[in-house]
């Protein structure tokens, strides 16, 4: 393991680039990113027709992107002009997505677009609503932080580079900053918990991203909003200090830094997580500490 932590924390050094989902799947278990990651291995799927998990959320992305930045929306605060831009923007996006994302269309391709079109107003409908948007404007979508503006987080004379991107930033008429990073999952597992250990680290690091790489502005809130469900995560920036009483920026710096420490140090020992493990990591049919996940 010697020779090996050395190639690894070679390869894994200060210049090498690293992904949230990629901290986030060592900090869910360390073993699956080994098997993925370092060895490169994937799982079999089995052949289907339709749209996968990823797929869909890829979609969901881009019709929201699509009605924020359409030409008949000259105010992305007017609720009215959204969903007029909708049935357009959707139909756009909808059309090319046999191609864009290489699915086979089904019998019923018709309804999961009439779903996807529901969803999306209904998201439109509830992110506009005073409750949730209160005095935030969509200010900015699909921010990227690469190459030259990677986030650069150090810790003494050590630090690794971060990229990724923003799916949207809300401004308030002050300059505060809100953070929105769309998911087409449940929002169960997206809580204070799973921040504080690590789990989802995605939206806080954007955040610092947002403040530090982009210098868009001083960071107010940020939440995941799960289309499909058509709410706001448990979890955000504003309600994790108030209750953990830290900031889950801070929290998601230390617990990246454990990740990219434990992969340059070689520390790969299986983890299942306490729900069980996902059915596509790639260990699934060797790992000795696999165990189903339970499926809600």
């Amino acid at each position: 393991m010697g020779c090996l932590a050395e190639d690894l924390t070679a390869f894994y050094g200060p210049p090498h680039p690293w992904s949230a989902s990629r901290l986030e799947s060592y900090r869910s278990c360390p073993f699956q990113f080994f098997v993925r990651h370092v060895l490169g291995l994937e799982p079999r799927g089995e052949p289907g027709e339709g749209l996968d998990v990823s797929q869909l959320g890829d979609i969901f992305h881009r019709v929201l992107e699509h009605v924020y930045q359409a030409e008949g929306v000259h105010d992305p605060s007017n609720l009215q002009q959204l969903l007029t831009a909708l049935p357009e923007a959707a139909r756009q996006v909808l059309d090319a997505a046999p191609e864009v994302e290489g699915f086979r269309v089904t019998a019923w391709w018709q309804q999961t677009r009439e779903e996807i079109v529901d969803k999306v107003r209904r998201s439109l409908e509830a992110l506009h609503s005073p409750a949730i948007q209160a005095d935030f404007v969509p200010y900015a979508h699909e921010q990227r932080f690469r190459k030259a503006s990677a986030l650069k987080v150090v810790d003494g004379t050590d630090h690794f580079f971060l990229h990724g991107m923003i799916d949207r930033v809300d401004r308030t008429p002050d300059g505060r900053l809100r953070i929105i990073d769309y998911k087409s999952g449940g929002p169960w597992d997206y809580d204070n918990a799973a921040v504080a250990e690590g789990k989802k680290l995605q939206l806080p690091l954007y955040a610092l991203a947002a403040r530090d790489a982009l210098q868009l502005g001083r960071i107010e809130d940020g939440f995941y909003w799960h289309v499909q469900h058509v709410r706001a995560s448990p979890f955000s920036l504003r309600g994790f200090a108030k209750c953990e009483g830290r900031d889950a920026l801070e929290v998601a710096v230390e617990r990246a830094w454990e990740a990219v420490r434990g992969v340059r140090g070689g520390r790969f020992r299986p983890e299942a997580p306490d729900d069980g493990c996902p059915d596509y990591c790639p260990a699934a049919v060797f790992c000795w500490r696999y165990r189903p996940r339970f499926k809600r």
